[in-house]
């Protein structure tokens, strides 16, 4: 997206805002459209056509919205077809659909599925539109409507979020429970910006809360468990124990959403770092973690530092070389690209290729002092080095090293 054609999103966007106001002929009103002259000039013909239509769907959410007419086999067909478009990517073909088979869903369908597609296109401030202004306020006490309102207003206005989180976790019994998890997952969020002498209770109030939205996920047992929004409340909850420093309330959590989806790959990866060095299970539940598609980074990371420690050094080198694959910090890189060089150089790899993943280490994290010392050992050796020269680091030291870390990637 061109910044031309931002600028006319924006002014759309604005000039509905007026209209719903009733200021179409206001002097801000002409404002806006002077500003966006010149941005439509240089926009392509694709672009028009989004712009136009843009204004076509915002200015039709101030109408009244008619009744859905019954749905028949042919309107199915486009909207499921509209479904796989926005699935594809094609955003402005399924938009096209959309438009023209409005007419036989419930207009706060209509809106929803727009402020999903726009939200999928990378328009967050245009789907908060759709959201806020229309699907959201036709059904207020639909909670997924709310919770996805939610996700997005974060993404833009992190204050607006929070406060409208702190709202609802004031009255958690008030609100769907899923959108009590959305608002307790804001809540996690803003905790890295508290001072540390409030967060033990922050932490606390909000596990409180989640276990009563858990519970009430659970029993909603006529429209089946949300595995999403409870995968994402144990998670929380499990974070939230853990920076307590109450690993076994932690893994309870956890425990309880594997209960429920027994495959959950994010949920098998956490359990298996909070009972890594102490229970034979951690390796299980990672390896399974992999097996069933995990994409995280850190059960390759916990399994390789297990094979590292263990001695098993082509597993540790197959691992490493699959998390220096993906994305991670430079301190969790460099880590790793340094246990590469040891288990190079245990397996007799060139001099060379073990150098390389040692110099890699420093240039990844050059306060790294550990992989400094290694290289110099593995460069002043004249024959194999034993295992028991090498300088790691313990099973405890890397699951609490890695908390702030995993902390600040945990997301829904």
């Amino acid at each position: 997206m061109n910044p031309n054609y931002l600028a006319m999103v924006r002014g759309t966007r604005e000039l509905h805002q007026l209209h719903a106001a009733g200021k179409d002929d206001s002097p801000e009103a002409d404002a806006v459209r002077d500003a966006t002259d010149g941005p439509w000039e240089a926009l392509s013909e694709v672009e028009r056509n989004r712009v136009r239509n843009l204004s076509e769907d915002l200015y039709s959410l101030v109408e009244l919205p008619p009744s859905a007419q019954p749905l028949n086999p042919q309107a199915q067909a486009k909207l499921s077809e509209a479904f796989e478009a926005s699935q594809r990517g094609e955003w402005d073909r399924a938009l096209e659909l959309i438009r023209r088979w409005a007419p036989f869903l419930a207009p706060d369908l209509v809106s929803f599925f727009r402020g999903r597609i726009w939200l999928s296109a990378g328009d967050t401030d245009t789907a908060i539109l759709f959201f806020l202004e229309h699907a959201s306020r036709l059904q207020p006490d639909n909670g997924n409507y709310l919770a996805i309102f939610l996700y997005a207003l974060e993404k833009v206005n992190p204050a607006a979020a929070q406060e409208r989180a702190r709202q609802i976790l004031q009255d958690p019994d008030n609100n769907s429970p899923v959108v009590v998890v959305r608002a307790a997952d804001i809540a996690f969020h803003a905790s890295q910006s508290l001072p540390e002498t409030v967060t033990a209770l922050h932490f606390r109030q909000l596990t409180s809360v989640l276990d009563i939205a858990v519970s009430r996920i659970e029993a909603d047992a006529e429209a089946g468990v949300d595995l999403w929004h409870h995968g994402i409340a144990v998670l929380l909850q499990g974070f939230c124990h853990e920076l307590v420093g109450n690993i076994q309330a932690a893994v309870d959590a956890v425990t309880r959403g594997l209960h429920v989806n027994p495959y959950n790959p994010d949920l098998l990866s956490v359990r298996g770092i909070l009972l890594y060095g102490t229970s034979p299970r951690a390796v299980s539940d990672l390896e399974l973690a992999i097996r069933n598609g995990s994409t995280e980074i850190w059960p390759f990371y916990f399994l390789a530092h297990n094979n590292l420690l263990a001695g098993r050094w082509e597993e540790c080198r197959k691992l490493c070389e699959r998390v220096l694959e993906m994305n991670g910090s430079p301190a969790v890189m460099s880590e790793v690209s340094e246990w590469l060089g040891i288990a190079q150089a245990e397996l007799g790899f060139p001099a060379e290729m073990v150098r390389a993943a040692f110099d890699n280490a420093n240039r990844l994290d050059p306060s790294n002092e550990r992989a400094k010392r290694n290289l110099a050992k593995f460069e002043a050796a004249n024959k194999p080095i034993s295992v028991k020269i090498w300088e790691t680091r313990s099973v405890s030291t890397v699951r609490a090293s890695s908390l702030p870390e995993r902390r600040s990637t945990m997301a829904a």
